[in-house]
């Protein structure tokens, strides 16, 4: 969706044209950076919800500026899956919580 007053990606198309440091929307953003994809605003939106991708909220408006947009170009491991609670410590605290709810009864 282009904004109706002006649509600034289209004056510049070239993201080297635009400041280090400049504003633009996470719609402007994702045109400029990814015009065929993969990345859309939704996409940068779930990135801001996630904590990956710094941005300045003015107005209730998210905007981004392409040195905050160079950390989502850092390539880190995927985090892991939690490995399986140990049955053992599992059991450990579970046994404690009973207890204590026991000790509250008799009081």
């Amino acid at each position: 969706m282009t904004d109706k007053r002006r649509d600034r990606v289209a004056q510049r198309p070239d993201p080297a044209a635009w400041g280090e440091d400049e504003l633009m929307s996470l719609g402007e953003a994702a045109r400029l950076h990814w015009p065929d994809g993969p990345i859309r605003e939704r996409t940068l939106r779930t990135a801001v919800r996630d904590g990956r991708l710094p941005i300045s909220i003015l107005a209730g408006k998210f905007f981004v500026t392409r040195r905050a947009l160079a950390a989502l170009s850092n390539c880190e491991p995927a985090p892991t899956s939690r490995p399986a609670r140990d049955a053992e410590a599992t059991t450990g605290r579970f046994a404690d919580d009973l207890a204590a709810v026991r000790s509250m009864r008799g009081r």
